[in-house]
C-alpha cells in the first residue's frame, strides 16, 4: 500500500513538473516573440529615419508669372521621394498651402507648380514637405537655387 502511494506521489510530482516547465517555456516563447517585435519595430523606425536624412532635393530655376510659380525639383537621391505637400510664408503669415504629391524618381528631375493666393514676392519663402517629413525651405528668387 505505501508503495501506490509513493508512486501516485510521485507520479502527481512529475505531472508538476511538467506542468510549470510548459508554462515557463510558453512564458519564455512569448517574451522571446515580444522582443523580436521590439525589434523590427526599431529597425523599421531606423530606416524611416536613414531614409529621410538621405533626401537630396535640388530646387532651381525658380520663375514667377501672376500668382503662381515654378520651380524644377532634382532628386540627387537614390530613392524615389515625394513632395507631399508646400506652405508659403510672407512676413511671418501663411501666405498660401497645398498638397502636391508628386513623385520625383532618382536622378531625375520635375517642374513643380505652386499656386498662391496673390502675385509672389522676392521675400516670400516656401517650406517644401516630403512624405518622409523632410522640410526644405526655399526662397522664391528668380535664378537662385536650394539643395536640402
Amino acid at each position: 500500500m505505501l508503495q501506490k502511494r509513493r508512486a501516485v506521489g510521485g507520479l502527481i510530482s512529475l505531472i508538476g513538473i511538467i506542468i510549470v516547465f510548459g508554462i515557463t517555456s510558453v512564458a519564455y516563447i512569448e517574451l522571446s516573440s515580444s522582443q523580436t517585435n521590439l525589434i523590427n519595430t526599431s529597425l523599421n523606425a531606423n530606416q524611416k529615419i536613414s531614409d529621410r536624412n538621405n533626401e537630396r532635393l535640388n530646387f532651381t530655376s525658380i520663375s514667377s508669372a501672376g500668382s503662381t510659380y515654378s520651380t524644377t525639383v532634382y532628386n540627387l537621391s537614390s530613392d524615389t521621394i515625394t513632395i507631399h505637400s508646400q506652405i508659403t510664408e510672407r512676413a511671418n503669415a501663411v501666405f498660401g498651402k497645398e498638397e502636391i504629391n508628386k513623385k520625383i524618381h532618382a536622378g531625375s528631375s520635375e517642374l513643380i507648380t505652386v499656386n498662391l493666393d496673390g502675385t509672389p514676392l522676392s521675400t516670400d519663402k516656401t517650406m517644401f514637405i516630403t512624405n518622409l517629413g523632410k522640410k526644405c525651405l526655399v526662397p522664391i528668387v528668380d535664378g537662385s537655387f536650394r539643395i536640402c
